[in-house]
């Protein structure tokens, strides 16, 4: 009986506890919603129960404000069906405000000023409950930063006065008639820490500052010719062909009286040895020391010449370098020598070259067999006159072409040689010919010819020279 008595008081006991048949809890509590009224210690499956938004909170819309008893025995519900109320955009003129979720109850914000602007409060505020509504607890306000009054300045006056210097404010400095202002002519209102205002600079000087015209030697000045100058007035300088500037070209009337960066100099620049141009020479200088900027001019040796329009002229450089010549001395070329009825021999008619002539056959030349391009005052041209080639006549006739020892010629013994002819010599073996290899039978007179000079010679030894 006693073992009976003890299970039926276990089975009683399990079915009094919740859930063992399906019942809920206590509902639960949130921070943002409350159950209408007294609650129960169990709920059965599927009780529904509806909430009310705690003040500050309002229901969203696309949620129940409800919990639901699940066969589980837990509660069911729309994740924060209450939200808080919005205390909206606070406003602050030159100012902003910060926060890093959102402006709903509870939220916290930080404010800040503008430049310029100081803040005025507290840098924060929250969402509070007001009644049922919600406020900002405290929202601060900028004011714009002031300064002192500006500093003063002797001899001198302020354009303009204000009853109140605020950021951004600016005032200008003058001075009285024949005084210099030294140092900023406007300042302006500012700020040192974002919240006290402070003057960009102290106050100008009102001074008498002269300084004397400053001399450069081998310079000019390019401002003016005034012989003497206030604070702040700039004068330049130009340095005299030749010479190089040395520190600033530009100098300025100083507060203590002096010029400033210190004066330049103008110091002078040379070229050493004027450079050679092939055939040509410098015209009428001399020496090894030239000043920058001198021209040098050249003319080309006789028989040279320059392109149409180029100059033989090199100029000394600041850099102590002269410039290229811009053009080259060419040999120039005598006339293409022609004559009637003969041969021009020759590869060019330039300057130093010679030529030879020579005549058609049955044409014997009258003149010089060669001619040399020379130089002559009014450019090249050939040394001699050019010779003329003239028909030979049949009547005349030349001896027997003279004899030489130790060679032989190939004219037919004991005959006469026409008018032209021409007669080849050679040696014997072992000896050089010396002199032109041919001689020619030329006129002498009308009826009578002679065998052109000289006549060559044989000579023994290997280092006889053999020419024609």
């Amino acid at each position: 009986m006693a073992v009976g008595t003890a299970l039926l008081w276990l089975s009683a006991a399990l079915l009094a506890l919740p859930g063992v048949c399906g019942d809920c809890p206590q509902p639960p509590r949130f921070a943002f919603a409350e159950p209408p009224g007294p609650t129960n210690s169990s709920y059965p499956v599927g009780t529904v129960l509806r909430y009310r938004c705690r003040p500050g909170y309002t229901g969203d819309r696309n949620k129940l404000p409800s919990v639901t008893c699940l066969p589980n025995s837990t509660w069911a519900s729309d994740p924060d069906f209450c939200i808080g109320k919005s205390c909206g955009q606070p406003e602050i003129p030159n100012g902003n405000f910060h926060f890093s979720t959102n402006l709903q109850f509870g939220a916290t914000i930080n404010f800040t000023c503008k430049a310029g602007y100081r803040l005025v409060g507290k840098p924060t505020a929250q969402c509070i409950l007001s009644g049922s509504d919600v406020v900002w607890d405290a929202v601060p306000y900028c004011e714009i930063i002031p300064c002192q009054p500006p500093p003063p300045i002797e001899n001198g006056t302020l354009s303009s006065v204000h009853g109140e210097y605020t950021f951004g404010v600016a005032v200008t400095y003058s001075c009285k008639k024949g005084l210099s202002l030294i140092g900023n002519a406007t300042i302006h209102c500012t700020m040192d820490d974002n919240l006290n205002g402070i003057w960009s600079g102290p106050a100008p000087e009102c001074k008498d500052v002269r300084c004397e015209k400053p001399e450069v030697e081998n310079a000019k000045n390019l401002n003016s010719f005034a012989t003497e100058y206030t604070y702040g007035e700039k004068v330049s300088f130009e340095c005299a062909p030749g010479h190089a500037l040395s520190g600033a070209q530009t100098v300025t009337c100083d507060a203590d009286n002096t010029w400033k960066p210190s004066l330049p100099s103008c110091d002078p620049r040379y070229c050493g040895s004027p450079p050679s141009i092939p055939s040509a020479e410098l015209i009428g200088a001399a020496g090894n020391s030239f000043m920058a900027g001198t021209k040098l001019t050249y003319q080309c040796q006789p028989g040279f010449t320059t392109e149409s329009g180029k100059s033989l002229e090199v100029t000394c450089l600041m850099d102590a370098t002269w410039t290229s010549g811009s053009a080259l001395c060419t040999r120039q070329q005598c006339t293409a020598p022609t004559i009637p009825n003969g041969i021009v021999n020759g590869d060019s008619f330039l300057f130093g070259t010679t030529v030879t002539f020579s005549c058609n056959a049955e044409y014997e030349l009258k003149g010089s067999s060669s001619a040399k391009c020379v130089a002559v005052e009014s450019g090249v041209e050939w040394d001699v006159k050019l010779p003329s080639c003239e028909r030979q006549r049949s009547d005349v006739l030349c001896e027997q072409p003279p004899s030489i020892g130790n060679g032989v010629h190939n004219g037919t013994g004991g005959t006469a040689f026409p008018l032209g002819s021409v007669v080849v010599y050679s040696c014997n073996d072992g000896f050089n010919l010396v002199g032109d290899r041919a001689i020619q039978c030329l006129a002498k007179t009308q009826d009578r010819g002679v065998w052109s000079t000289p006549t060559p010679e044989c000579r023994g030894g290997a280092s006889s020279i053999i020419v024609g």
